[in-house]
């Protein structure tokens, strides 16, 4: 009989292993290195180093990290490793497991899927490719089957080559809402270089004090030529400049509750138009965990000035699928509008909004 290990002995490694055994899938144990217990469930946390068969199986559950763990794996010599998404179609009892988890989850289908803001939302969309993940995304959301699972889109997330995102730019002024550690930022560099785009400036927002320490090392690692274009704010970005609570888990989950809160967890938030409008942002990327709706009417006076390229994150909320693109098109009705799904459990669903006229809009008044 052939090894069997979970790569990740955390708390989906838990739900990839409840899943196996529901569908009497037999393990030989866990797969992690950071780990500080050496047993789960009776089975024994291992590193991958200390598997002397190469054919082992071995399921990754560590979703956005999974396709790059997988081709590590694959270059030490393992012949059967299997991705998040692979796993899942291998075991389809994980996604029952996991939908409970999703932020994008509510036990009334109502909230999940409201048809008539849904259809309003597929009118909007520009592509044949769009329209068909959203009757997936929704079908996904009503059944629950692994015939609906989108699957990650392999193109780089916020800068896709099959969305016309840079086709009327000379230059990139970028606005990286949630900035988390700078991840955005290397690819936002190698795209404008791809695409042969000054980058005049990126203006990063992060709140949280973890995040701005390994934002602040990316953009010195970034190189001396790039370093002085990048502007780090220490704060959120919300509907107006306030105090707001922050529940800082140190992590990508971070997030505003959106209330006062107490004295030792406020951070400073602003609204865009307050902050950068001065600045003609023709790029916003947002992705500040459940915050998008109020940080679009912060940057109303910017979206209706300059027509930006945005690309916003629809999954932290069940309703941000349909809320978030009817509310920038009641701001704007003259944006093309795109869907893609980046990872795992429809996580980093991402709308693009592309403005209609190709030239660049730099002003209300120019064409």
């Amino acid at each position: 009989m052939s090894e069997r290990y979970i790569f990740g002995a955390g708390i989906q490694g838990e739900i990839f292993f409840q899943s196996f055994q529901l569908s009497s899938i037999t393990l030989d144990g866990f797969i992690d290195a950071y780990s500080q217990q050496t047993h789960l469930y009776d089975l024994p946390i291992i590193r991958q180093e200390d598997i002397e068969n190469k054919d082992a199986e071995i399921y990754i559950s560590v979703g956005l990290l999974s396709r790059r763990i997988k081709s590590e794996l694959v270059a030490q010599g393992f012949t059967r490793v299997y991705d998040f998404t692979e796993s899942i179609f291998a075991c389809p009892a994980i996604i029952q497991q996991l939908i409970p988890h999703s932020l994008w989850y509510s036990a009334v289908i109502d909230e999940m899927v409201e048809l008539e803001q849904l259809a309003k939302v597929r009118g909007l969309l520009f592509d044949d490719k769009s329209r068909q993940l959203l009757d997936q995304i929704v079908r996904f959301r009503q059944h629950h089957r692994v015939e609906d699972y989108p699957i990650p889109d392999p193109h780089i997330q916020y800068f896709a080559e099959d969305i016309p995102v840079f086709n009327h730019l000379s230059a990139l002024r970028f606005i990286d809402a949630g900035a988390y550690n700078g991840d955005t930022l290397t690819s936002l560099f190698t795209a404008a270089q791809l695409h042969a785009l000054p980058v005049e400036y990126c203006a990063s927002f992060e709140p949280d004090p973890s995040n701005l320490y390994k934002l602040n090392c990316r953009v010195k690692a970034l190189g001396f030529e790039h370093q002085g274009r990048v502007f780090i704010y220490p704060a959120g970005v919300w509907s107006k400049c306030c105090l707001l609570a922050f529940d800082a888990e140190h992590s990508t989950s971070s997030r505003l509750t959106g209330t006062t809160g107490s004295q030792d967890n406020l951070v400073s938030c602003v609204a865009l138009d307050d902050v950068v409008f001065g600045g003609s942002p023709n790029f916003i990327k947002m992705d500040i965990e459940g915050a998008e709706k109020a940080a679009l009417l912060g940057a109303k006076n910017i979206i209706q000035t300059y027509r930006p390229v945005l690309a916003i994150c629809l999954y932290h909320n069940p309703s941000d699928l349909w809320d978030i693109p009817l509310m920038i098109n009641d701001m704007v009705p003259d944006y093309d509008m795109y869907i893609r799904v980046y990872g795992d459990m429809l996580l980093e669903t991402v709308l693009y909004c592309i403005p209609k006229k190709r030239s660049e809009n730099v002003g209300p008044d120019k064409e």
